[in-house]
């Protein structure tokens, strides 16, 4: 083994240049035009989620895309707007410069007028009590409550410290504690009597000026001051504690609010800063840290963590640290950061192509970058990965060179490059006392024992499928990962070499990470990352969940809390494998065009994620609180195009059916990829989504309605319910009153209609039964006329019998005289027959003879007179042979 030793004071040289801090997401936001000066005196986000910005030009509205001033216009008593609240019922509150007080209702505000008057400085904070009390602090006229109709005005008489009051607060026991220049009044109420105590110098209150008060989650009051920056009130205790551990040198405290285990600080000179008071880091962000950030008076926290802080020249807005930034890591130079790797102490060390660089902090607080590798043995040495030990020594990988082994306190070097199959280190890892080194000719596995250095090489003749690995990995268990290119996945535990790479799409594995639960996932070439869940390697998430936008990820690790923290083209997306759940950061936190480069990863002494990219150095601490989702609110419902206020009555007219109902989705990080769904009960079948701020509902049938409506982002659905229920009458022809009046009636009339017809029945059946008797009397009486003349008849009858015998008889002897007549008639008719018969037949030969002469007659030379009687005869002879032959004809007729 080659050792190669060199003095720190030949190789290292220190550049006294300032180093950038890490520097959070400003997201900047101009009320008017961009370079018009205007004063933000308050900030306050209401129960809906609007943002009010309080101005000297007015009131301000923000909702994340859009702003709505409200001036002297709408009835402000003052366009200094100098404090705001909101009551119980959702009213908004100002406090104003001119001691004034308005409430917005109904679009309009109205100003407060009691009878008792007005303050006469400028309100400084407005508080509505437990118990619905107004509470208003002013600067240099006391405090006032207004209780039971009445406002009543505390100053010195009352035990007021001073009548300059800054800020106002109410602890968990409901008493009102107010920050004024002369200490801290902590005003304890009994019907309509205040009882006040003074804390102050004597109290142990080491600065009396005091400007910010805050609750925090352990019920002690955080107490901001002019000088002494801030201290913590222990109520249990009654006593003062310092909050930090180091004296206050920042000058005075204009606000603070609390974040988790962060407080955020203005100052008047010093910028802004946060104090982690867990981990006891203090950071600073202005523009000497590279923090291009004016001087900031006031500060808000909104629901979704975002602490918003108001300047003269508008309202910034970040997202806090869970992304930072160091976008220049050296003073005019390159920002493409290649590799990066953190010391036990916080120290970054990081390579570009100008060499490889330490950046650290002094005692003072600033920041300092050293380059490292100056001397001529390795200045043209090109470090691609960098690794901490155990011991605190740095691993530097070279490109072709091998591995350098720097010892950060004593600036010795070793360097192992013939020791190596190949030079080529393209990732160094570690756990305890063992190194490995993933090179183009295999896993160099290097075992530290002081200065002893054991190496041991697996290659492809050894165990290995592959001899190009990117990236070694030990994970809970001492199995060590070896991420190959085109062979999948090695693993090395006790039993000797594995090969994984069933379920494997790709088999160039770029890299490895562990969760919580002990699983593994591995990153692979153009097919995103896979979990191996014992026996093959599984895609994360699975099909039909939401996916990373990238499936080309550069860098990846596991967060402390077992979230994959993905790094790729687009951004950074953070995945939550038990809840299944992803959230994307992109422009709208400080990510523009940082491309990340391939496992230029690393963690710090806290546990936070340090990535190289090509424009420098991103740091992510996993948040302290969950963000929460984007929360939905339904601003406005209109019917016809005029609105109406469903939620003090929600009934609608049955031809009041045309509904619209916009609403707003309350997203700060990012308003514009706020989508909503929404579903109307008893009319849609599904969830619709949609991008639009407005759904119109028309020709709505009668019935009851409930509106659901919640956020769905890329990354977030099914949140949080904004839920309207209103009703929409039917006719009153529809209604049970109309049908119950309706019944009524019919029952009513079918009544008075049986009624009727019973009494028209009754006289009915009265004259009928007169009819009928009339008509059976005089049935009686006809039936006494028929039987008499039956009696009539019957004689009658007997009398015609007897004729008819009579008759009967005579008839018979006529039928008898007939027949005989008959008999007669007949004999002779015969004979006549007979007679006409032969003298026909005797007459025809003769006639015959006749005609036969006169036919010959005509045949001779007549004159014509013969000729006329000729003609004569013939005729005449005719006529006697047709009577002949009729006769013939009825002789036959009547034998047939």
């Amino acid at each position: 083994m080659t050792r190669k030793n060199f003095p720190f004071a030949i190789l290292l040289f220190v550049l006294s240049v300032p180093g950038w801090s890490q520097v959070p997401y400003f997201q900047q936001y101009y009320l008017l035009k961009k370079n018009e000066p205007v004063q933000n005196n308050a900030i306050f986000q209401d129960h809906d989620g609007y943002m009010w910005f309080g101005t000297n030009r007015g009131l301000f509205r923000f909702d994340g895309k859009r702003y709505r001033r409200y001036g002297l216009a709408d009835s402000l008593p003052d366009e200094s707007v100098t404090a705001i609240a909101q009551d119980a019922e959702g009213k908004i509150w100002t406090g104003h410069g001119n001691g004034k007080l308005a409430f917005l209702e109904k679009g309009k505000f109205h100003t407060f007028n009691p009878p008792e008057g007005s303050a006469t400085a400028p309100v400084s904070d407005i508080l509505f009590d437990k118990r619905g009390t107004l509470w208003f602090s002013t600067r240099n006229d006391g405090l006032y409550y207004f209780t039971r109709n009445r406002l009543y005005r505390l100053d010195e008489t009352e035990g007021m410290p001073d009548l300059f009051v800054y800020d106002i607060l109410q602890d968990s026991l409901g008493n009102i504690w107010a920050g004024t220049d002369g200490g801290i009044a902590v005003c304890t109420t009994h019907d309509e009597q205040v009882k006040i105590r003074v804390l102050d110098n004597k109290a142990g209150l080491v600065d009396n000026i005091v400007k910010k008060l805050a609750l925090a989650e352990d019920q002690s009051i955080l107490v901001g001051t002019e000088d002494a920056g801030i201290i913590r009130y222990d109520q249990s205790k009654g006593a003062f504690q310092p909050l930090f551990q180091q004296p206050w040198t920042l000058g005075a405290v204009t606000d603070f609010v609390l974040k988790g285990t962060q407080v955020w600080i203005s100052t008047s000179q010093a910028g802004l800063f946060m104090y982690d008071h867990q981990r006891g880091v203090l950071k600073e962000y202005s523009r000497k840290t590279g923090a291009d950030l004016p001087t900031f008076s006031v500060l808000a926290k909104d629901r979704e963590g975002n602490v918003w802080a108001g300047s003269r020249s508008g309202v910034v807005r970040t997202p806090g640290d869970i992304l930072e930034f160091i976008k220049t890591p050296v003073a005019d130079g390159d920002r493409n950061v290649m590799a990066v790797a953190v010391e036990p102490n916080g120290a970054i060390w990081f390579s570009t192509k100008d060499g490889l660089f330490k950046r650290s902090r002094t005692a003072s607080g600033a920041f300092v970058v050293e380059e490292q590798l100056t001397g001529a043995a390795y200045r043209n040495y090109r470090v691609i990965s960098l690794f901490v030990d155990h011991e605190g020594q740095v691993w530097a990988g070279l490109y072709g060179e091998g591995v350098l082994r720097i010892n950060p306190a004593t600036g010795k070097i070793r360097h192992l490059n013939k020791e190596l199959r190949n030079g080529n280190v393209l990732h160094i890892s570690g756990k305890d006392n063992v190194v490995w080194l993933a090179t183009l000719g295999g896993g160099e596995k290097i075992t530290v024992s002081g200065e002893r250095l054991d190496i041991k090489n697996y290659n492809s003749q050894n165990g290995l499928s592959s001899d190009f690995i990117y990236q070694v990995f030990i994970d809970s268990q001492n199995r060590v990962w070896f991420g190959t290119d085109g062979k999948g996945v090695d693993m090395l535990d006790a039993t000797g070499f594995h090969h994984l790479e069933k379920g494997l799409s790709s088999r160039v594995v770029y890299g490895f990470a562990e969760g919580t639960r002990q699983q593994i996932w591995v990153n692979t070439q153009g097919d995103g990352i896979y979990e191996w869940n014992g026996a093959i390697f599984v895609h994360v998430p699975a099909a039909g969940k939401l996916q990373f936008r990238e499936q080309e990820i550069h860098s990846f690790a596991a967060d402390r809390a077992g979230n994959l923290v993905v790094l790729h083209d687009l951004g950074i997306d953070l995945y939550n494998p038990q809840q299944e759940t992803m959230r994307y950061l992109s422009e709208e936190a400080g990510l523009e065009s940082q491309l990340a480069n391939l496992n230029a990863i690393a963690r710090d002494q806290f546990g936070n994620i340090l990535a190289g990219t090509d424009g420098g150095i991103i740091r992510y601490a996993p948040p302290v609180l969950t963000p929460p989702a984007p929360r939905v609110f339904i601003d406005a419902v209109k019917v016809y195009g005029k609105e109406v206020d469903l939620k003090r009555n929600p009934n609608l007219r049955y031809d009041d059916n045309n509904v619209t109902i916009s609403f707003l989705g309350f997203w700060y990080d990012s308003p514009e990829s706020v989508h909503f769904q929404y579903k109307m009960d008893n009319y849609d079948a599904d969830w619709i989504t949609t991008a639009d701020n407005n759904v119109t509902y028309s020709q709505l049938p009668p019935g009851e309605y409930t509106l659901r409506l919640r956020a769905a982002t890329a990354t977030l659905a099914g949140t949080d319910e904004a839920v309207l229920h209103f009703r929409i009458s039917p006719p009153f022809w529809r209604t049970p009153l109309f049908y119950l009046a309706s019944v009524v009636l019919f029952l009513l009339a079918g009544y008075v209609y049986i009624k009727y017809r019973e009494k028209k029945l009754m006289e009915d059946k009265i004259l009928l039964e007169a009819k009928v008797e009339a008509r059976t009397q005089e049935i009686q009486r006809k039936t006494k006329e028929i039987q008499v003349q039956n009696e009539e008849i019957q004689a009658q009858n007997e009398e015609i019998m007897a004729q008819a015998e009579e008759i009967k008889g005579i008839n018979e002897n006529l039928e008898m005289l007939v027949h005989q007549r008959t008999a007669e008639l007949e004999k002779k008719n015969k004979a006549l027959e007979e007679y006409a018969f032969i003298n026909a037949h005797k007459l025809r030969s003769p006639l015959a003879s006749i005609l036969g002469l006169i036919n010959l007659i005509s045949k001779t030379n007549l004159d014509d007179e013969a000729k006329l009687i000729n003609q004569h005869l013939h005729h005449r002879a005719n006529e006697l042979d047709d009577i002949i032959r009729s006769i013939t004809e009825a002789i036959e007729r009547g034998e047939r």
